[in-house]
């Protein structure tokens, strides 16, 4: 059974905006035993606003819930990375850095100075990127550990889809259903490599 993260949203917005003195941080989300706090959200959405020259304040509700989301999406590859023992080394950080610059053809050191002209600090870019390698790591892992679909397969669902009609003899010829069924399957089983780490959080 899928875990599903618990976000709680009441007055979420709310508290993004509010400047209590003191300060006293809440809870954002939970995700397995890791607490993800507003000052994590609050954090995430200072980088998202100044990334886009705005105010915290400026940010609507629905953006800030999507950061909310991400940093649950972040705590569970967080959690499956540890599992897995997969680890983003910082010369890998620093080549990710290196291809972005000459991608927008830039030097390292001007592409640097543009993000942080627009509000993303060097660290927080190298941040960023490390969790996309890390993402892609996943998928990669994911991908190589889906078992291939055979014929057997498909004719069991196939037998499958017969035993749920009314009248089975209505149900077009296996060959008409294939590739329908292969579609099907392949869902299933990518999105059961995405979850299969969350029965262990």
């Amino acid at each position: 059974m899928i875990l599903a993260p618990l976000v709680l949203s009441f007055g979420l917005a709310v508290a993004m905006d509010a400047q209590p003195a003191p300060y006293v941080d809440r809870v954002a989300a939970i995700v397995g035993n890791h607490v993800v706090l507003l000052s994590e959200v609050r954090a995430r959405a200072a980088l998202v606003a100044r990334s886009q020259k705005m105010s915290l304040s400026q940010l609507n509700d629905n953006v800030i819930h999507e950061i909310a989301e991400r940093l649950v999406e972040e705590q569970l590859e967080e959690t499956e990375t540890d599992r897995l023992k997969v680890s983003i080394a910082p010369e890998e950080v620093e080549h990710a850095v290196e291809q972005l610059a000459q991608g927008n053809n830039q030097s390292v050191s001007t592409l640097l100075r543009t993000a942080e002209s627009q509000g993303v600090k060097p660290d927080e870019l190298r941040e960023a990127l490390r969790r996309q390698l890390l993402e892609g790591k996943l998928l990669m892992m994911r991908s190589s550990q889906m078992q291939p679909i055979e014929e057997k397969d498909l004719h069991a669902r196939y037998d499958q889809l017969k035993t749920q009609m009314k009248n089975p003899q209505d149900l077009k010829p296996f060959d008409d259903l294939k590739q329908g069924l292969l579609n099907e399957l392949l869902q299933e089983r990518l999105s059961l490599n995405l979850h299969v780490y969350a029965p262990r959080l």
